[in-house]
């Protein structure tokens, strides 16, 4: 297998699963609460479209599993439907069984019985490589306390990860021995150490490294960096050519642009750090143009890089967000201005854009990346950058997903006072057109389940003028009856055949007549 781009990747048939468990029944098992720091903290760099570009609805967020028994259960069934790549990650107390087998703890794991109540890895191993994947990739971040610390270094130098090989996959462990995480004072707000670690090379690159950073590369940094923190050293098994595996983008890659002398090698650097200088000054000195219908109309319709700008009212604006298109600004900036139009604490007056098209390959290039660098060596941010703001459709399974406190949709929640405009049909229609008609009008996402007799055979009268997308909801909910809700997300909106479904994101929710508000629940600074 050779190194690929992350482009050249495909996620269709991949599958990730991360597995997080922070509390436990048993108290001789310490709370770790920096494990779901480390599971939305993978998700985020998994499902970021600038790293590693998975599709955030082939991933897997499970948090505290109860039983081991159903954990193992949903892990095979995933791992049967999964033929690229199988990614199964887990962050956790992990405690050695008396026959020397590793067992991760659930929530409900016993430590006088591991073996009994825990997942244990021999388990896994024949999960995994029971799957058709391509390739197979296995992360385990374990914390020890107690006998479970006693237990794992008895076992030796090495002792966890041959525990852990599986044949044609990779596996990475935290430590042989004991792994460290953060006082527990500490840890709302930040991963496991190990985690951590990881997290930092994938987002921040690797200097004069390949465009695309393989496992292999991601190990080469990992271990001096957690023992320079003074932190356990990592171990690694890898079989045939999987650290080959491309995980992620290089974010730190610069593009060869001349002939340069190097410790007696010649490298070819073909774009010159001048043609990057130059970009940068192009779109520096540009002065933003409102977003408005008026100026989009105006544009190309041709790939290039742009900036969005904020204006808060007092002099000048600041950037909030860079991105590119490699098919067309001007459709990327129309989706993106509908999708502030919808949302609290915000107004598509206050916002601006420059542009730049570029004729190169944006996939090798990346312009937005030297823009986003500039901005940090300055000491500035654009603040919405892997915050939510680019996200599209993220897929069933985040609905559930504990937003981070700074998240776009957690700062700019959707607007359910939008005016609904019904230009066309009129009269009686099935709940299922309703919500076809609702689907096409909203400024954000409405994704429903065509299942069901109800929402195929109910009617619902279409209002004459305009509504709000809350009052339209209401019929919808209404119509359909007490076997149907309807959430509201902080960024979009679910419908399926469900009742007294909590999300953690969720403002309001409807089913049958009845309505009420919630407050979201957010996390991190």
């Amino acid at each position: 297998m050779a190194p690929v781009e992350t482009e050249g990747i495909s996620h269709g048939e991949s599958h990730a699963v991360l597995i997080g468990v922070s509390t436990y029944q048993d108290t001789s098992f310490p709370a770790v609460p920096a494990a779901l720091n480390s599971v939305r903290g993978m998700l985020d760099a998994l499902t970021d479209p600038e790293l590693c570009g998975w599709p955030e609805d082939r991933v897997t967020i499970i948090e505290n599993p109860e039983n081991a028994a159903a954990l193992a259960q949903q892990l095979r069934r995933i791992a049967e439907q999964t033929s690229d790549t199988l990614l199964v990650y887990f962050v956790g107390h992990g405690v050695i069984s008396d026959l020397g087998d590793v067992c991760l703890a659930v929530h409900g794991t016993d430590l006088r019985d591991p073996d009994l109540t825990g997942l244990e890895y021999p388990k896994v191993r024949r999960i995994v490589m029971g799957s058709p994947a391509q390739v197979k990739i296995v992360i385990l971040d374990c914390c020890y306390s107690g006998r479970a610390i006693q237990g794992l270094s008895a076992g030796g130098d090495g002792h966890f990860a041959d525990a852990t090989a599986v044949s044609g996959a990779y596996t990475l462990t935290a430590a042989d021995g004991t792994a460290h995480v953060a006082p527990l004072a500490e840890q709302m707000t930040v991963p496991t150490s190990f985690t951590r670690a990881f997290l930092d090379i994938v987002r921040q690159g690797i200097q004069d490294g390949p465009s695309a950073l393989t496992l292999g590369d991601i190990y080469r940094e990992l271990r001096p960096l957690v023992m320079a923190r003074g932190l356990p050293a990592p171990n690694r098994r890898g079989t045939d050519t999987a650290d080959l595996y491309t995980f992620a983008r290089n974010v730190a890659f610069r593009p060869p642009g001349r002939r340069v002398e190097r410790a007696g090698d010649l490298t070819v650097r073909l774009i010159t750090p001048e043609a990057e200088e130059l970009f940068i000054q192009l779109m520096e000195k540009q002065d933003p143009v409102a977003l408005t219908h008026e100026n989009l109309a105006t544009l190309d319709d041709s790939p290039g890089v742009y900036q969005l700008y904020r204006s808060l009212g007092g002099p000048g604006s600041a950037i909030v967000y860079v991105g590119q298109s490699d098919r067309s600004l001007q459709q990327r900036l129309q989706g993106q201005m509908v999708k502030i139009s919808g949302r609290l604490n915000i107004d598509v007056s206050e916002m601006s854009f420059t542009r730049l098209y570029v004729e190169d390959d944006l996939s090798v290039v990346y312009p937005a990346r030297l823009l986003i660098n500039r901005l940090l060596d300055q000491g500035e941010d654009a603040p919405w950058h892997m915050n939510g703001f680019g996200n599209s459709d993220p897929g069933r399974n985040r609905d559930r997903t504990v937003l981070k406190s700074r998240h776009f949709d957690a700062l700019y929640p959707i607007n359910l006072a939008w005016a609904i405009r019904n230009d066309g049909q009129r009269g009686r229609v099935t709940a299922l057109e309703f919500a076809t008609l609702l689907k096409g009008k909203l400024p954000y996402l409405f994704r429903f389940a065509y299942q069901g007799s109800e929402i195929e055979t109910v009617s619902v009268e279409i209002p004459e003028g305009a509504i709000s997308a809350d009052e339209a909801f209401r019929l919808l909910a209404a119509a359909l009856g007490t076997e149907w809700q309807i959430s509201a997300l902080s960024g979009y909106v679910v419908m399926y055949r469900e009742r007294d479904v909590e999300y953690p994101s969720a403002t309001r929710y409807y089913c049958g007549t009845r309505v009420w508000d919630s407050t979201p629940e957010l996390y991190g600074a």
